[in-house]
């Protein structure tokens, strides 16, 4: 079972929002901002940044929030290739600007023509070779990256906390043995539970302690005043994309206190110490969730009614290092 008696609860700002076919507008820095305090007063222990080609820097949005936000914690993107000191410095002055409150969400990657070669080849012998190399070469940059922490560019917090999405074993052991917190996409709670099986085994094996790494599952939601009016929505924006909703997580679509109770199963019964909801459509669904989601859990009991802690270490209840 979770060592925890609440929840954590993150959510995922991404582009306009998680589904295809979410309003195209381009989301100005201040008013990432204001989707960050947004978040923050539903009291989130974190949000996550989403960057890429055609997006704002993850990292200076974040900087940007830090400076009108007191608790939530402000998890960047970062690859792992280049240079880790680099990325080291870059969240260690997150953290300085944010007063403790910085982690990071190191993505694998590769180069686009690489990228495209190994989709090809997923599934095969040389496809799971390359994988397992791509993922060993992210060990070694995270190594690297914390040394620089522990050494050169200490911060307030120690050790950000390291933010790993993963879908099967290989990514499950580099979060085993760097993360802090690992977001999964189970399908259904025999799935979570199956996950947390596996990744708990992972971290036995790589030598860290029991509580070291906290599970979040992600969940896509389309939330509405009734279930008939959030499955309206999911099926306005089903068609304006074309195509149904698909997501590598799972799709929730129906009332804040429907998904109170699918949060609460997946809590109680699925052994997730938290999740990550991607909002469909932002700022839409990210107010539904701070809104009509968080007081549904807390009249539970399942989730906090004020910040305890100042850094992001601090709320998700990791030791300090």
């Amino acid at each position: 079972m979770t060592a925890h008696e609440n929840i954590h609860l993150s959510v995922a700002l991404d582009g306009a929002g998680s589904h295809p076919a979410a309003p195209a507008r381009p989301f100005t820095p201040g008013e990432y901002a204001s989707l960050v305090r947004g978040a923050e007063a539903g009291l989130l222990d974190f949000i996550t940044v989403e960057d890429g080609p055609g997006r704002l820097d993850s990292g200076l949005l974040l900087a940007l929030a830090a400076q009108v936000t007191d608790r939530i914690g402000l998890v960047p993107l970062g690859p792992t290739t280049g240079d880790p000191v680099a990325l080291a410095t870059r969240v260690a002055t997150l953290d300085q600007l944010s007063e403790g409150r910085a982690g990071v969400r190191p993505r694998a990657t590769t180069s686009g023509p690489d990228h495209a070669r190994l989709l090809a080849l997923l599934g095969t012998p040389e496809g799971d070779a390359r994988v397992a190399e791509l993922f060993a070469r992210a060990a070694e940059f995270l190594t690297e990256a914390t040394a620089a922490w522990e050494k050169d560019v200490p911060t307030p917090q120690g050790r950000p906390p390291v933010t790993l999405l993963a879908h099967a074993t290989v990514p499950y052991r580099l979060a085993a043995s760097h993360g802090d917190v690992v977001l999964v996409t189970p399908a259904d709670t025999a799935h979570l539970v199956a996950i947390r099986a596996e990744v708990e085994a992972l971290r036995e094996e790589e030598g860290r302690p029991a509580g070291a790494l906290r599970v979040f599952a992600d969940v896509n939601v389309v939330l509405g005043e009734s279930p008939k009016a959030a499955e309206g929505r999911l099926a306005e924006l089903d068609e304006a994309a074309g195509t149904p909703f698909t997501s590598d997580a799972a799709v929730f679509t129906g009332t804040p206190e429907d998904l109170a109770d699918l949060l609460e199963e997946w809590f109680r019964d699925g052994d997730a110490d938290g999740f990550r909801l991607r909002p469909a459509v932002l700022p839409d669904d990210l107010d539904a969730i701070v809104a009509g989601l968080v007081p549904a859990l807390q009249r539970r009991g399942l989730f906090r009614t004020g910040y305890t802690a100042r850094t992001l270490r601090g709320h998700l209840g990791l030791a300090a290092v």
